[in-house]
């Protein structure tokens, strides 16, 4: 059960959500992260692109070498 706080967290998590035009979901288990997500948003805001405009060799620069796994 949550309480005030975290309930207040999760309700100002989902306003954001909806404002942005998106949902709040819950991943799956076990959560594998193969990128670094931070540093490939950093790069594409310098380049002024698209994160789905990454080549493949731009890609591979923020591949982990071995992926986080979160249980």
């Amino acid at each position: 059960m949550l309480n005030d706080k975290e309930k207040l967290g999760w309700d100002v998590i989902d306003e954001i959500a909806v404002i942005s035009g998106g949902y709040l979901a819950k991943p799956k288990r076990p959560l594998v992260i193969e990128y670094d997500y931070r540093a490939m948003t950093e790069y594409c805001r310098e380049k002024g692109i698209s994160k789905m405009d990454l080549t493949e060799a731009e890609l591979g620069l923020f591949l982990y070498t071995e992926p986080l796994v979160y249980v």
